[in-house]
C-alpha cells in the first residue's frame, strides 16, 4: 500500500492544481499569488527572443537547400547540368568531332550534378546561348563573359549558403532547442508550484483548530517549492538574455551576406564597363551601316 501513496499525492496536486487553474479562469478563486515584477518583466523578454529565434529560423532555414531560387520550370538534362561554363568554352573551340566525342562520353558517364542555383543557371543559360551565337558575334562574347561571372557568383552563393547554415542557422536552432527550452520549462514549473501553493492556500483556508499546524506546514512546504521554482526560473531566463550568442550569430550571418554581395558587386562592377563599350561599338557600326 505504502508503494502507492506518493502516486496518489502526485493526482491529488494535479487535482487541486486542475481546481484552482480553473477557479482562476472563471474568476471565482479567492486568492492568486502574485508573481515578482522582475520575474513577469524577464518572462516578457525571454518571450520576445524566442519569437526572434523562430521568426529568424523560418525565413534562414531557405539557405539549407542551396537551390531554393532555382527556375523550377527548367529542364535541363544531367549532361547540361554537370558540365560547367569552362567545359562549355572549350567545347566552343572544338570540331564538330571533337565535340561529338565529348558529348558521347558526357553521356555515357554518370558525373554528379552541379549545384542548382540561380546564378548557376543563368550562366548555363549564357554559356548555351554564347554557344548558338558563336564568339564571332558580339553577343556571343558578352554572353560568355557574363555566364563565367554568373557561375563564379553561383559558386560564392553555395559558399554563403554553408556558412549560414553552420555559423547561423545551426546554432540559432541549437538556442531556441535548448537555453530557451530550459527556461519555458522552468517557467511552466513555476506555473505548477504556483497553483499548487494557491490549492493548498484554498484548502487549508477554513482548516480546524486541530489541523492548523499541518496546514501551516503544508503551506510552508508549497512555498518554498514555489520560491525555489521562481529562482530556478529567473536564473535560467537572465542566462539565456544575457548570453552574447544570438549577437555573434547575427555577425556571422551578416558577414557572409557581406562576403556575398561584395564579390557579386565586384565581379559585376567589372563586367559592366566591358559589356557598355562593346554595346557602344555595336551601336556605332549599326548606325554607321544605317547611313551607308
Amino acid at each position: 500500500m505504502d508503494k502507492f501513496l506518493p502516486k496518489l499525492k502526485d493526482i491529488n496536486k494535479s487535482i487541486g492544481q486542475v481546481r484552482q487553474y480553473a477557479s482562476e479562469k472563471l474568476g471565482t478563486a479567492e486568492e492568486i499569488t502574485d508573481l515578482p515584477q522582475e520575474y513577469k518583466d524577464l518572462e516578457k523578454r525571454v518571450d520576445a527572443l524566442y519569437t526572434v529565434h523562430t521568426n529568424l529560423l523560418r525565413v534562414t532555414r531557405i539557405h539549407t537547400n542551396s537551390s531554393y531560387d532555382y527556375p523550377g520550370q527548367l529542364q535541363e538534362s544531367v549532361v547540361e547540368i554537370s558540365r560547367s561554363v569552362g567545359d562549355q568554352l572549350k567545347i566552343l573551340t572544338q570540331s564538330p568531332a571533337e565535340r561529338a566525342e565529348v558529348e558521347a562520353r558526357e553521356a555515357e558517364s554518370s558525373t554528379q550534378p552541379q549545384h542548382k542555383t540561380l546564378p548557376h543557371a543563368l550562366a548555363r543559360a549564357s554559356s548555351e546561348g554564347a554557344q548558338l551565337m558563336g564568339t564571332q558575334d558580339p553577343l556571343g562574347v558578352a554572353l560568355l563573359k557574363y555566364a563565367t561571372v554568373q557561375e563564379r557568383l553561383g559558386d560564392h552563393r553555395i559558399k554563403m549558403d554553408a556558412e549560414i547554415t553552420q555559423k547561423f542557422v545551426q546554432p540559432f536552432n541549437v538556442t531556441l532547442n535548448t537555453n530557451l527550452q530550459y527556461a519555458m520549462k522552468a517557467r511552466r514549473n513555476v506555473q505548477s508550484t504556483r497553483l499548487s501553493l494557491d490549492a493548498v492556500k484554498a484548502r487549508n483556508k477554513n482548516a480546524r483548530p486541530e489541523r492548523s499546524e499541518v496546514a501551516r506546514l503544508e503551506i510552508e512546504q508549497a512555498e518554498d517549492k514555489f520560491v525555489a521554482a521562481v529562482e530556478e526560473a529567473t536564473t535560467l531566463m537572465k542566462s539565456v538574455l544575457e548570453t552574447p550568442e544570438p549577437l555573434r550569430n547575427l555577425s556571422d550571418l551578416i558577414n557572409s551576406q557581406l562576403a556575398f554581395y561584395k564579390e557579386a558587386y565586384e565581379s559585376l562592377a567589372n563586367l559592366a564597363p566591358e559589356i557598355d563599350e562593346m554595346q557602344v561599338a555595336q551601336e556605332s557600326v549599326y548606325r554607321n551601316s544605317r547611313n551607308d
